[in-house]
């Protein structure tokens, strides 16, 4: 089902999903990290990574490389998860959906630098200013039963405003 179709929804019990993906997010560090490149940084991002931050119960992990390193982690992913077609695959950039997990686990690898490489100083932000928090948890209830496109737009922009900031 598409972003067009599905309606966007909140995880019912916070403290439980944010358990479960610090639990997943191990997990993957401990199957995956060994054969991606010695330099990449691997990061829990995303609200569950984000004490008081409502999610819709997953998982976002950041993978960031070297341009030079970008090949190699992008082989392995490629081999073991499911690329995701959206955002679209680009130089510096690419997506993917990890199997096995009792929750939705999203990957994201990204090379330093590049102008997407912005989960880690999101997350960064939003642990730093709990008044930001509850903005974005305000902007999360209001498109709840919403189409998930049109929160995922009202999210970019949430997105640019405080990294612009």
């Amino acid at each position: 089902m598409s972003d067009d179709e599905t309606l966007f929804q909140l995880s019912p019990d916070l403290e439980e999903c944010c358990h479960q993906a610090q639990v997943a997010f191990e997990k993957w560090r401990r199957q995956h990290a060994r054969a991606l490149p010695d330099a990449a940084l691997i990061e829990h991002v995303g609200a569950t990574s984000v004490p008081g931050c409502e999610t819709k119960g997953d998982l976002d992990i950041a993978v960031r490389v070297s341009r030079d390193d970008f090949p190699a982690a992008l082989k392995h992913l490629d081999k073991t998860h499911q690329a995701k077609d959206r955002p679209a695959r680009r130089e510096g950039f690419a997506a993917f959906s990890a199997p096995g997990y009792a929750l939705e686990v999203g990957v994201q690898l990204v090379v330093v630098g590049d102008t997407l490489d912005q989960f880690s100083a999101f997350r960064d932000a939003l642990n730093a200013d709990k008044v930001l928090v509850a903005r974005y948890n305000a902007l999360k209830r209001a498109y709840r039963g919403r189409k998930t496109a049109s929160y995922r737009e009202a999210k970019a922009e949430f997105i640019k405003t405080v990294l612009d900031a």
